[in-house]
């Protein structure tokens, strides 16, 4: 991604609602896939900016790496306390430097679509954690959604759900839980996105954030807790990102 981009996302993940969502429903996964009270070794694999820290931080003493150092430092900006924050290479350049087993939860939000191995990567991030570990991941949906905003954020792919499920199969994971998420605005991301790609003008592509209101602002995230709160006992059936809970289980 680029600099400017990266200063975009880091303005906007506090409030704008798509991130706000994201968070809630990372949120209710927590409460319905990790037991309660449990202190864990926690790395946030492509931490970005940093947005999920410090719900994270409630779960155990968090690792926090990224292959940018432009998102790092924006990461270190939110005053992330003793946690640690790394610059690390990414999986297809080479292990990561952790141990076998080193870690409880492995977290990557939004980070596969960025990957040239997205395989490997999974490969790797198995490694370190420990057997009957758990990963949670989030990655956008449906190749037809591809826009502007993906080329702006230097995406290699979008899924879907099957294809993500057979790829933590094939890396060894057991997948407990996957749904489609951001599910109630998806009609209108379609359409946006539609209109916006035949009417992109030229330059550098744009992410595709559209400033909202504040009231439809604050609807549209309570919207998306509301959606948080049904996927702890339903897939939802379509979105425009997907989220899945896998174990280890040697």
């Amino acid at each position: 991604m680029e600099r400017d981009e990266y200063q975009r996302m880091y303005e906007l993940e506090r409030t704008y609602w798509w991130h706000v969502g994201r968070l809630h429903l990372l949120r209710s996964l927590f409460d319905r896939w990790l037991p309660r009270g449990d202190r864990r070794r926690i790395l946030d694999f492509g931490c970005g900016t940093g947005s999920a820290l410090d719900l994270l931080g409630r779960h155990g003493t968090v690792t926090a790496v990224d292959d940018s150092e432009i998102a790092l430092a924006l990461c270190r900006e939110r005053q992330a306390g003793s946690r640690a924050v790394r610059l690390v290479r990414v999986p297809e350049q080479g292990p990561l430097p952790f141990a076998d087993g080193s870690f409880d939860l492995v977290t990557a939000l939004d980070v596969l679509e960025h990957l040239d191995d997205d395989r490997a990567a999974l490969v790797e991030l198995r490694r370190v954690l420990a057997p009957g570990g758990t990963l949670i991941v989030f990655v956008p949906a449906y190749r037809f959604l591809w826009s502007e905003h993906d080329e702006a954020l230097h995406h290699r792919r979008r899924y879907a759900a099957s294809e993500l499920h057979a790829r933590l199969n094939a890396a060894g994971f057991r997948v407990v839980k996957q749904t489609y998420a951001i599910t109630f605005s998806f009609p209108l991301i379609l359409g946006y996105r539609a209109v916006r790609g035949l009417f992109a003008g030229p330059g550098p592509p744009r992410t595709s954030y559209v400033m909202l209101p504040a009231a439809i602002n604050a609807l549209f995230s309570r919207l998306l807790a509301v959606e948080a709160a049904l996927v702890r006992w339903i897939n939802l059936p379509f979105g425009t990102s997907i989220a899945a809970v896998a174990r280890r289980d040697d």
